[in-house]
């Protein structure tokens, strides 16, 4: 986005009345105007399916109401109906139900065979360690980005997590990913175990991805597929359910279920042990 658009939108906000007649705060015109960074080339003609990834995932990061008030400023700035802005702000709650759906969350999986091909062919080095870290911890963008030096126990390969309403807990990684960070960590001092060891907004890590994604998988890409990922596939190898919880910091089981019923592996290999009654029949 062209600067003299983001100072015409920052004037916009400044001006624009609430209904209560109050200038905007200080905390919603600075996410307004983070989003409207990351929103290139989208006009009333740009495409509709682009802004509602971006605003699902730009939920993920930031809390609902400011989110979608964000985006829905920045909507009418830009010139966009009021159809197409109600179709945008609402595919959050679309998603969140669709996701229950195990072919929806099918699409959100990404196989071994593509986490390889990103690993092996994203140069840059930072963005390589971020795909590793966000894969082995099933960690949320926001967790990782908000990772402390402190938090990190390279002996153990352990991460400590601040998750959803601050409850804490462990996650860990592989060798390979704890000696990206070694090496990261020596090209990017942190000198205060306090200080954030990714000093990167969460909004840009799903910005990268996306591009990684078009790039060199041809499909869209986002940090939570990571997660998804890793989950996943701690299904098919028959991890049990309630390990994946604690590992994952879901607050319901149900959550974790969706992964254990959409594993085909794991019906396969249950309908298997079950054995064969009518070879085995006396």
């Amino acid at each position: 986005m062209k600067k003299e658009v983001l100072l015409e939108f920052e004037q916009y906000l400044q001006t624009f009345p609430k209904k209560n007649g109050k200038p905007l705060g200080e905390k919603t015109i600075s996410g307004a105007m983070t989003l409207a960074k990351y929103i290139q080339d989208t006009s009333p003609g740009g495409t509709v399916d682009y802004l509602k990834l971006l605003h699902k995932n730009y939920l993920e990061t930031r809390k609902y109401p400011l989110a979608s008030y964000a985006l829905w400023l920045y909507l009418i700035f830009v010139g966009y109906d009021e159809k197409t802005i109600k179709e945008v702000l609402t595919f959050k709650r679309k998603f969140s139900s669709a996701i229950n759906d195990e072919e929806r969350l099918s699409n959100s999986i990404l196989s071994k065979k593509e986490l390889f091909f990103l690993v092996d062919n994203i140069k840059n080095k930072r963005d390589n360690l971020i795909v590793r870290f966000l894969y082995d911890t099933a960690a949320r963008v926001s967790e990782m980005t908000n990772l402390k030096l402190k938090d990190i126990d390279m002996t153990a390969r352990e991460a400590h997590l601040l998750g959803k309403g601050k409850k804490p807990r462990s996650v860990f990684f592989q060798q390979a990913t704890a000696n990206m960070l070694k090496e990261y960590l020596v090209e990017n001092p942190v000198a205060n175990p306090n200080d954030l060891i990714f000093k990167i907004k969460p909004m840009t890590v799903w910005y990268n991805l996306k591009k990684y994604g078009k790039e060199l998988l041809s499909r869209d890409l986002h940090p939570h597929m990571f997660r998804h990922s890793r989950l996943q596939h701690m299904a098919d190898e028959g991890v049990d359910s309630f390990a994946i919880k604690s590992y994952a910091g879901h607050s319901d089981i149900g959550t974790t279920q969706i992964y254990v019923k959409s594993s085909k592996y794991q019906r396969k290999l249950a309908f298997y042990k079950a054995g064969d009654i009518w070879e085995n029949k006396i």
